[in-house]
This record gives C-alpha cells, sequence and structure tokens, in this order.
C-alpha cells in the first residue's frame, strides 16, 4: 500500500490468484468463481482506515486456460445502518508460469469509489501490479511490487511475504499457511521541525528582541518501511466450494499521520466463502 499496500494491501487481485492458478490444469477454456468475502477493516500501506468500516465484497472472476483473468468486485458498507453501496473495482490481468514452481502475475485494477465515504478506499483510483511467487510443496515466498494511483498522490508499494503451508486435513482439504509480511514504499509522512524567530514587544517597545521558538510540520515523501505483518490464513476446499478465514495482525513502522493512535498495531480479519463452476 496502501497501496499498501494492504493493503495490504489488494484485495480484488488477492480473489483472482488462486481462482487463475486453479485453471492451469482445467482442460475448459473458460471458468467462472463467485464469491463473497467479509473485510473487518480497510488497510492500507500498513495503516487503516480512519473510519473503521466493515465490508461485504461480493465478486466474480473469469478465468482462461491461458493465464488472463478478468474479476470485478463491489464494496458494501457491513454497518449498522445497513450495506451502503461504496463503489466497484475492475481487474484484469495474466497470469504466467514459469515451470512448476515459479509464475508472475500482471494485474491492474481500477476503482470507481463513492468519495463522500471511507478516506483511504475513496482516495483510490488504479493499482498497477507485479507479483514474483514462488510455491513448493513445503515453502511458499511472494515479491510484489504495486503503483497506486490515489486523489492526492501517487505511490510505489513493495511487499515480501514468505508463508510455510500445513495440510491438516486431505478430505475435506483443510490448510494452515503462516505467513510473514514486510511492506514497504513511498509515502507522504508529517515531521515537525522547529523555528527560531527574534521579535519585539508590541506592548514594551524598549525591551531586548525576545526568542520565539515555534513548531512547524512539513510533508516529506520518500521510500521507508511502513508495516511488519503476521497473517493465519486458514483454508477448506470442498468439490467446487472453498472457504477461507485469515486473521491479520499489523505492526505500523512508520504512518503518514503524527498521533500515538496511529503508530499502534491493530487487528482485522477476512472471511470468504467462493464457488468455483464447472
Amino acid at each position: 500500500m496502501w497501496r499498501r499496500i494492504l493493503g495490504i494491501l489488494l484485495i480484488s487481485f488477492m480473489l483472482c490468484r488462486p481462482a487463475s492458478a486453479q485453471i492451469t490444469d482445467s482442460t475448459s477454456a473458460f471458468k467462472l468463481h463467485a464469491g463473497i468475502t467479509y473485510l473487518s477493516q480497510f488497510t492500507y500501506g500498513g495503516r487503516r482506515d480512519s473510519t473503521s468500516m466493515a465490508y461485504w465484497m461480493p465478486s466474480f472472476t473469469l478465468t482462461s486456460k491461458p493465464g488472463f483473468f478478468l474479476s470485478m468486485l463491489s464494496y458494501l458498507h457491513a454497518g449498522r445502518q445497513g450495506k451502503t453501496w461504496e463503489g466497484i473495482s475492475l481487474t484484469p490481468g495474466y497470469v504466467w508460469h514459469a515451470g512448476k514452481t515459479f509464475s508472475v502475475v500482471f494485474s491492474y485494477s481500477q476503482y470507481w469509489m463513492d468519495t463522500a465515504q471511507a478516506d483511504l478506499l475513496s482516495s483510490l483510483k488504479g493499482i498497477g501490479d507485479i507479483n514474483l511467487m514462488y510455491t513448493s510443496p513445503h515453502f511458499e515466498t511472494s515479491l510484489e511490487t504495486s503503483y497506486v494511483l490515489s486523489t492526492d498522490s501517487h505511490d510505489w508499494l513493495n511487499q515480501l511475504q514468505i508463508g510455510i503451508p500445513l495440510t491438516l486435513l486431505h478430505k475435506p482439504l483443510l490448510i494452515c499457511k503462516p505467513v510473514v509480511a514486510l511492506d514497504a514504499g513511498t509515502q507522504t509522512f508529517y515531521k515537525t521541525y522547529y523555528t527560531k524567530t527574534l521579535r519585539q514587544s508590541s506592548l514594551v517597545p524598549d525591551l531586548p528582541l525576545q526568542e520565539i521558538t515555534q513548531q512547524q510540520q512539513k510533508a516529506v515523501k520518500q521510500y521507508q518501511l511502513l508495516s511488519l505483518e503476521f497473517h493465519l490464513p486458514l483454508s477448506m476446499k470442498f468439490s467446487q466450494w472453498e472457504a477461507s478465514l485469515t486473521p491479520y495482525w499489523i505492526f505500523p513502522a512508520h504512518t503518514p499521520g503524527f498521533t500515538h493512535q496511529e503508530s499502534e498495531s491493530f487487528f482485522f480479519f477476512t472471511a470468504q466463502l467462493m464457488y468455483h463452476f464447472r
């Protein structure tokens, strides 16, 4: 993230990747995958949205045997006021498999959001993404780089993930995959500095000049570590159904703001149910 990422970072892209990988060995030219995801809180680049909104996100993904995919994701508020539509995103992409263990994913997500709602999510315009993935039976790693277009800035975000898949059951297939991730990128940070000026007293002009110290803040855009993350995905596959629950623990390293609350660690989770049409 951010967009950080992470965002955290890229929900629609995350929905596409498992489905895209599955279609490679299929005899059908196209596959349709439908799902719904519950997101307890939107995050981006190691920080959480100030509104702390939860979302329901219905999705439809079309994948092809050559590796092309197209995913549409809708964002609905899951608050007490009922479900309110926030917007949609559309993600075309391509998966290139270089052997059995290495693959590269190219994608671009275009967002059409209601700018009157959640701060971070509504500011997104588009995200271009390249993800290098290495997968073996006992080890998975990925390096993702994203160029994020938003209403107020353009950022580069990178995420390194290392995961260890553990098969708990075979029928139905139940997998737990502890993941450690590092997020880094360019964001606008606020730094504090002090200026000193000499002033003449307006009440007593004969007094010597007084030195006045003032606190100032300036915006600085630079590339640096954004957060350390721990994920614990738990997924179950049975026939054409796939369900997953993923808790996230985020430890911000730097935040654009300058309050103590923005730098505190936080927790959120996603729950997902998908159906893969034959």
